[in-house]
């Protein structure tokens, strides 16, 4: 039976959902992690009660040298929490494997984690977890599933990161084009007409689908997926909430947006058929 796992907008979005039927809580590790739209403190994250949810930390940024002694030294204070963490740099793998807690680990890329082959690999290197890209279709997941001993994660609604580069491109461009820095949401708008949001934070600028992926009708399907996530990065808490309540009680909705899960994903060279 899958485990309904929620991420949050603030400390007071925590709250609001720690009373709810929900697995566990997703939360994004200041300064190490990306994506978000709230990010929290190891001494913000100590003072709140969990009420018994499951606790998983986020760690997903491209990591620099000058990053590894506060990856080392936020890895050795949740040493001994009961958390799991999910990581995208396998700089925080060596230095888990040197604390002896890869039993703690989700595997967490993105675009990257998208075959059997690949979690297995993972698998074998002693990471019991995988968070697998939304690239894929459901039948695809489903196959990785089977086909895998690792536990899977999977988003079942929210917007989903299409494109990141730790480089900030609104900002570089607005330069480029000689015009100050505009207050507000950026987007961008494909030649289909498509606009699709952009955020640009302190480590880097992210391009997300343009609108959340909502998998509500899907929940039977993936009955078999070890946790569904539902993503809060962008959408106000009132109408989030709405949404988690609905989750958790299985209520079919008409026209959700899917994503690839009904679609594989196929890329042509402009111009050609």
């Amino acid at each position: 039976m899958s485990k309904l796992v929620v991420t949050v907008n603030s400390l007071k979005h925590i709250d609001e959902l720690l009373v709810k039927d929900i697995y566990g809580v997703m939360l994004y590790i200041d300064k190490l992690s990306v994506n978000s739209t709230f990010y929290i403190s190891l001494d913000e994250l100590k003072k709140i009660d969990f009420k018994n949810k499951k606790v998983f930390l986020v760690m997903n940024k491209i990591m620099h040298n000058s990053d590894l002694d506060m990856v080392r030294d936020t890895l050795s204070k949740i040493k001994d929490m009961d958390v799991k963490i999910l990581f995208y740099d396998m700089s925080i793998y060596n230095i888990c494997r040197e604390l002896d807690i890869l039993d703690k680990l989700v595997i967490y890329q993105d675009h990257l984690n998208a075959s059997i082959q690949s979690n297995n690999f993972y698998y074998d290197l002693g990471i019991s977890g995988s968070y697998v890209t939304s690239d894929i279709t459901g039948s695809e997941l489903l196959e990785i599933k089977n086909n895998s001993k690792m536990d899977i994660y999977f988003t079942v609604y929210g917007y989903l990161p299409i494109f990141y580069s730790r480089r900030y491109l609104v900002k570089n461009y607005l330069k480029f084009i000689d015009r100050e820095d505009a207050v507000g949401k950026y987007s961008i708008v494909s030649d289909m007409g498509c606009e699709y949001p952009i955020c640009e934070e302190e480590y880097g600028t992210t391009i997300y689908s343009q609108e959340p992926v909502n998998l509500i009708n899907y929940l039977d399907e993936l009955g078999d997926i070890d946790y569904l996530v539902m993503n809060s990065n962008g959408i106000d808490n009132s109408e989030y909430n709405k949404m988690v309540d609905k989750f958790i009680n299985r209520e079919k909705t008409l026209d959700c947006y899917v994503g690839f899960y009904n679609t594989k994903t196929i890329f042509r060279v402009k111009g050609n058929s």
